[in-house]
């Protein structure tokens, strides 16, 4: 069984290539905010939109960290980073959620993550 701070640089795992997904998904998401924070601030339907192009940069800038984060963290199967993330983006999809609108849609996402990345991590505890 594995130390409940780390899986192990040279085992694989499941919340690793979970982490990573997300991880990536971030990065995207941060360069794009960063670089055409216009387009994210008119994309209708966002929950963006209006948002001043600079804010929406600093939101990308936080994407950016945290995509970061989330990558060297899947690299060094660092568990105690990977079980944080769990109550992080639970309790983003309860602020999300009560803010209500197109933000509702980011809460279910956000919830939806916690709930792939807590199985990833039950999974590689268990097997």
């Amino acid at each position: 069984m594995s130390s409940p701070t780390t899986i192990g640089l040279r085992m694989g795992g499941v919340s690793s290539t979970v982490f990573a997904t997300q991880g990536v998904f971030l990065l995207g998401n941060a360069f794009y905010s960063i670089l055409y924070p216009s387009s994210v601030a008119t994309f209708e339907g966002s929950s963006l939109t209006g948002t001043p192009e600079g804010a929406v940069q600093c939101i990308g800038l936080t994407s950016l960290a945290l995509g970061t984060y989330y990558l060297i963290s899947s690299y060094q199967r660092h568990t105690a980073i990977m079980v944080s993330s769990v109550p992080s983006r639970l309790l983003a999809a309860w602020v999300m959620h009560r803010n209500g609108g197109n933000w509702t849609r980011v809460a279910g996402f956000e919830a939806a993550m916690a709930v792939v990345a807590g199985a990833a991590l039950i999974w590689d505890w268990y097997v």
